[in-house]
């Protein structure tokens, strides 16, 4: 049964002893019936009697210790009824309530919902014919034809995920308060006549006249004894061309043209000081077109403008500012600064808390959504208790919603569950993740949803995390049916074009990109040519999907390109193809470096098992790029073991082994003692492993006894060596000075540096360079200052090239002064390094 019931937080103070009454008196009428009155309506409110509305549909209130200024927000109750207007419920007590009556507006809850299908029906024709009209309108010979086009499809998809909120704003227009020329452009769209509707709302210049009233307003308001009725009036102006603007920015979305519904909105945020959640729709409309960046001023504006009226009025604007806290913490999270991202939502937590003391439940499906924001990024931090605990209590918080309303309820306990899942599966319990993942999935197929869109890209992304699951279970059969119903729903929803390709699309295919390697055999004689090609034309076409959202907003999609990076990677490590694996590697790593400084938890371990595969790459051309890559994961795998005893045990032991495998990259034999040298430090490596394995081997009953094998062999082909080293005559040998050999050395760095064939091989190199050149340097074993400084200048330039600005500028101080004495020629010769160090200072506006 529907119920007109309401509730939100009144704003009256609560005072110690009784104090005067204030009135408030009001109609309730129902839509679009000529303010036709609604008898028996239920209407009460914090420090105020409860009453029945008359036949008249007029009700009395009678407030307890307030006065006129003061805010009070109703709850209005009536079966089979629903609220039109929720922000008719807040009220300013007026000083004459029966001279200026309240009105609140509902409608009967079976012509609601006919009306709002009736409306999503009409809104998604008009936009999708909008799509078609802009389309057909291109010059498909012309060189920007594609890139239009998808651009166009994506504005397409933003406007069919907000439909349902277009919708509702639709409904909710009450024809009995809007003038005429509203009333006609409201008749031209309902006939689909959207260029007239655009056309006539144009006529009404509520931009200028918007400006005109509230300068007015002020001019009014300034009056000592103007008449109460001319500021009534002027009011009236300003909602009126407030309306006006919020239904041109409607029809701005619908007709795909982001720019007018930016810049009217912009308008609105700026301008409009009395309504500020213009400032939050302004926001909103930012995020959600990645601009992250001004979204996050915008909210913070927003949340400094909630803080001083919370200030101001301490028993209102609580849920305002808790919902601005959600909503700036959310932009800061997709930036991935999550200190300041828990913050904000620690705080709307506390918020929302102290609301749902006062009413029961309200504030239920705000809160559920705060903790599993919370949860998520403690799952980020690898706190996996904690974030189950957090996803836990919010399946509680919306267990009351199953009763009041079971749609809301459905779609909430869904996005929890999946939510849940990821957590579930990023801990490597898959079969847990699965059975969740699969509640979720039921949930959202017998959830019959209005938005259909959304309800479908939700069940989409479900079927692209089992199909991850089932990828990682070797389950190939299972994850291509799931992944392929997931690729067919990602292109019905968006369009028959391939040129758009949001997040989910481009990860379902790097999915199926994995799968269909997996499927190739590469690296055999039983190749697979045709899956070999589907695997590289949807890994390559997940990764211009994802850098085309990587050039709108870097920051949140920077990530999702190293994670297709590290895909393409394994694609062509398996064609034997070493120079692509090592660029797509690279570029996967640098990524993952900036990340991990940002939120350790979530990027280590991804960084960590890059750079292993980088460092097989590297065996192959430089033993010391490989050197650092191994013992760089060897370090994240360490700490992370430190923290949770048992955890990493076979990543410490394979990399350990590839370290085995690699050598010491810095060892030279210009004698029996130093060839005897490396042979035992080899053969010491290889026993730890060995015993390592054996460990691990027992653990699993048999799962290592491949390894262990080869690793035998291994320790006795280094005895076999040491034996034969010891028959060698001394003589062979070419004794070397210390000056000698250091410049050996070096020259053996160097030449892998030319050699290098990505930005980031010669970075790593030319890091390790001047360390070892410093080292030899205090050690006496090396003289030539001034290169040390040309190789400081060198590694500052390629640490401006990697966006590492602090580590440029300090490498170019390095170059200018090295911390050693340098000879009377060195200023002269290093002087070009200042132009170095002056763009890593610009670059980080100092």
């Amino acid at each position: 049964m529907y119920r007109v019931l309401i509730f939100i937080l009144s704003s009256l103070a609560v005072g110690a002893k009784w104090g005067h009454a204030q009135k408030l008196f009001g109609y309730v009428v129902e839509q679009n019936s000529g303010s036709k009155p609604v008898p028996g309506v239920m209407v009460k409110a914090r420090l105020a009697n409860q009453t029945a509305t008359t036949e008249k549909g007029t009700f009395t209130l009678t407030f307890q210790n307030a006065k006129p200024g003061d805010n009070a927000v109703l709850v209005i109750d009536k079966d089979d009824w629903v609220i039109v207007e929720k922000s008719r419920l807040i009220v300013n007590l007026p000083a004459d309530p029966f001279s200026y009556p309240h009105t609140v507006v509902i409608c009967k809850a079976d012509a609601w919902a006919k009306a709002n299908q009736a409306n999503y029906q009409l809104l998604n024709k008009t936009v999708r014919e909008a799509l078609l009209k802009q389309k057909s309108q291109l010059n498909k010979q012309s060189v920007n034809y594609q890139q239009t086009i998808d651009s166009l499809e994506d504005q397409f998809i933003k406007t069919q995920q907000h439909l349902g909120e277009l919708t509702d704003a639709l409904s909710r227009v009450n024809l009995d308060d809007v003038s005429e020329t509203e009333k006609a452009a409201y008749a031209y769209f309902a006939e689909g006549k959207i260029d007239e509707a655009v056309l006539l709302r144009s006529t009404m210049q509520s931009e200028k006249n918007f400006l005109l009233a509230t300068r007015r307003f002020k001019e009014l308001s300034n009056i000592p004894d103007r008449a109460d009725s001319s500021i009534v009036n002027i009011r009236k102006v300003i909602d009126l061309h407030r309306r006006n603007l919020k239904e041109e920015i409607s029809l701005a979305k619908l007709r795909l043209d982001w720019k007018t519904a930016e810049d009217k909105l912009k308008f609105l945020a700026d301008n409009d000081n009395t309504e500020h959640e213009n400032l939050l729709a302004y926001g909103e409309f930012l995020s959600d077109h990645n601009e992250f960046d001004k979204a996050q001023k915008v909210y913070e504006e927003c949340l400094d403008v909630y803080r001083r009226l919370k200030t101001e009025s301490p028993k209102a604007f609580g849920s305002n500012l808790a919902n601005v806290l959600y909503q700036l913490g959310s932009v800061l999270k997709k930036k991935y600064q999550y200190k300041a991202a828990e913050e904000k939502f620690e705080e709307a937590f506390t918020l929302y808390t102290q609301l749902s003391k006062e009413e029961n439940f309200v504030f239920n499906q705000e809160m559920a959504q705060t903790i599993s924001a919370l949860a998520a990024i403690l799952g980020d931090k690898q706190l996996l208790r904690q974030a189950e605990a957090g996803f836990k209590q919010a399946l509680n918080l919306v267990k009351p919603l199953q009763k009041t309303n079971k749609d809301i309820y459905n779609v909430s306990l869904a996005a929890i569950q999946a939510d849940l899942a990821l957590l579930y599966l990023n801990g490597g319990m898959y079969k847990t993740a699965d059975s969740v993942y699969k509640l979720a999935l039921n949930i959202l197929r017998q959830n019959d949803s209005l938005n259909v869109l959304a309800n479908q890209v939700a069940i989409a992304e479900i079927q692209n995390k089992l199909g991850y699951i089932y990828l990682l279970q070797n389950k190939n059969e299972a994850a291509e049916v799931v992944l392929q119903n997931a690729l067919t729903a990602c292109r019905k929803y968006q369009s028959t074009s391939p040129g758009i390709y949001d997040l989910l699309l481009a990860n379902v295919m790097a999915n199926l990109g994995m799968l269909y390697t997996r499927k190739a055999n590469l690296g055999t004689y039983v190749v697979s040519k045709k899956d070999s090609a589907l695997a590289k034309d949807f890994l390559e076409d997940s990764r211009h999907g994802i850098l085309k959202l990587v050039n709108a907003a870097p920051d949140y999609y920077s990530p999702s390109l190293a994670a297709i990076n590290e895909d393409l990677g394994f694609f062509f490590t398996e064609v034997n193809d070493r120079d692509s694996a090592e660029i797509f590697y690279a570029e996967s790593v640098t990524i993952y470096e900036r990340y991990a400084i940002l939120v350790p938890g979530m990027f280590e371990l991804r960084l960590a098992g890059v750079q292993r595969k980088l460092g097989t790459i590297y065996q192959w051309r430089s033993s010391i790029a490989a050197s650092i890559m191994f013992n760089s994961a060897l370090n994240i795998y360490r700490r992370y073991a430190a923290d949770k005893p048992g955890e990493m045990e076979e990543q410490i032991a394979e990399t350990l082994y590839a370290i085995a495998v690699n050598g010491d990259p810095s060892a030279q034999t210009y004698s029996e003692e130093e060839n005897l040298g490396i042979q035992k430090k080899s053969l010491a490596q290889y026993k730890d492993v060995q015993a390592i394995y054996a460990r691990l081997d027992k653990k699993s009953g048999g799962k290592f006894a491949k390894d262990l094998k080869n690793i035998a062999a291994s320790i006795d082909q280094i005895n076999k060596e040491i034996a034969r080293i010891q028959t060698l005559d001394a003589s062979i040998y070419t004794p070397k000075s210390d000056l000698e050999k250091a410049e050996y050395e070096l020259t053996g760095v160097r030449y892998d540096i030319q050699e290098a064939r990505t930005n980031y091989h010669k970075l790593i190199l030319l890091r390790y360079l001047v360390q070892r050149k410093s080292e030899l340097i205090r050690a006496g074993q090396y003289k030539n200052l001034i290169s040390l400084g040309h190789d400081y200048n060198d590694l500052s330039w390629y640490l401006l090239l990697h966006r590492k600005f602090p580590e440029a500028e300090k490498a170019a101080r390095s170059a200018i002064e090295p911390g050693f004495k340098k000879p009377s020629d060195y200023d002269k010769e290093i002087e070009y390094a200042k132009a170095n160090l002056a763009v890593s200072l610009l670059l980080q506006d100092k």
